[in-house]
């Protein structure tokens, strides 16, 4: 069941979007595509619907960014600034030169405490900070260094910034400064406030080629564990553990940000139009930082300040698009050449979430109407 509107000339993706939805063990989806300021797609099947909301795994990690880039256009965040002048505690063990940008684009080599975390200092956040504080980095730390990708510190470290800036947790800041002005349904932490979001469910049936790929390069002591379990602290799947209540309230920017469809497609096409930030704000945030083959995800990976760019981890449909998909499924990204916000949410996760072949299919679509 396909429901929603598409706009004269964006049939294609339409189609895309069903062929999406029969695949199987496919619940439900949305896809939202705003192109040039208006909405050209509005596409919701299965179980979902426009007011659906549901967790967006490291999609998060776009909407955070934002909310940095709105710190930066107001003057208190300056990216090229060493991390240590906001947060002096973070410049021992030899980080006193990690700028802000370095830190955002996963540069610091703080993928997760090299004696291990617990649980709780993961859901607090501020102790887990604080023992990354006092780490010297994985890795030696370059001009322009190889990037390696903090799955889930990245918004520990965040979430610390900002505090250390305007004394309040990313994920309020965001809502003061971003989703409540411009009537967004996202949000980071306080996820059980109103309805409560819709599961995110693991695939059903996961080749063999993928199984083997985790047994080898995701296993207990591997970087590609260390960042995504924090050293071990997280024990569950990952859509286990994003459905527990305790989870859905933390603040954690880089994993369990809400939203639906439409407000995320919207977030990323006020910001093209500069709607929350300058032009020259937020092509500083995308600008690229680092690329190279990721220490962690074993892939050739790009990154501005937090967003992902198109690399062979990171494949977003064209060489201009900026934003962050989520091992869940979810994407959303913008596109400055061709003036384009979307954002899709499916219910199901996708069997390897680095080649989610869902996001080619849509993505193709996308490019057949309005050319790459």
């Amino acid at each position: 069941m396909i429901r929603g509107e598409v706009a004269p000339g964006w049939q294609p993706v339409c189609d895309a979007f069903a062929k999406v939805m029969s695949g199987p063990g496919e619940i439900g989806a949305g896809l939202h595509i705003i192109h040039r300021g208006s909405t050209v797609v509005d596409l919701y099947g299965g179980s979902h619907g426009p007011d659906t909301r549901q967790v967006l795994f490291s999609a998060s990690k776009g909407i955070a960014s934002v909310c940095l880039a709105v710190l930066t256009d107001r003057g208190e965040l300056d990216v090229e600034a060493p991390v240590a002048r906001y947060w002096p505690e973070f410049g021992r063990c030899g980080k006193s030169g990690i700028t802000v940008a370095q830190l955002l684009s996963h540069q610091a080599g703080l993928i997760a405490p090299k004696q291990g975390a617990t649980l709780a200092e993961v859901l607090e956040g501020r102790p887990l900070a604080d023992v990354l504080a006092a780490e010297s980095p994985r890795w030696p730390l370059r001009p322009a260094g190889r990037p390696g990708y903090h799955a889930v510190t990245w918004g520990t470290l965040a979430d610390e910034l900002v505090r250390r800036i305007t004394g309040g947790r990313l994920g309020d800041v965001l809502d003061e400064l971003v989703c409540r002005p411009q009537d967004l349904a996202i949000s980071i932490g306080g996820g059980q406030a109103g309805r409560p979001p819709v599961p995110v469910h693991a695939a059903a049936r996961i080749p063999f080629t993928v199984r083997m790929a985790t047994a080898v390069f995701a296993r207990a002591g591997t970087p590609l564990w260390e960042a995504m379990t924090v050293g071990g602290a997280l024990t569950e799947p990952p859509d286990v553990w994003m459905s527990r209540p305790e989870t859905l309230a933390a603040h954690l920017p880089a994993a369990n940000g809400l939203a639906t469809a439409s407000a995320l497609a919207r977030l990323y096409a006020l910001l093209l139009a500069g709607a929350l930030v300058s032009e020259g704000t937020w092509r500083t945030a995308v600008r690229l930082r680092t690329a190279g083959r990721d220490r962690v995800l074993g892939l050739p990976a790009a990154y501005g300040c937090g967003f992902a760019l198109p690399s062979p981890a990171w494949r977003l449909g064209s060489p201009t698009a900026f934003g962050h998909p989520g091992i869940g499924g979810a994407l959303g990204l913008g596109d400055p050449r061709r003036e384009l916000a979307l954002a899709f949410l499916p219910r199901t996760m996708p069997a390897d979430a680095l080649s989610d072949a869902r996001h080619r299919v849509l993505l193709d679509a996308v490019t057949s109407v309005i050319g790459a």
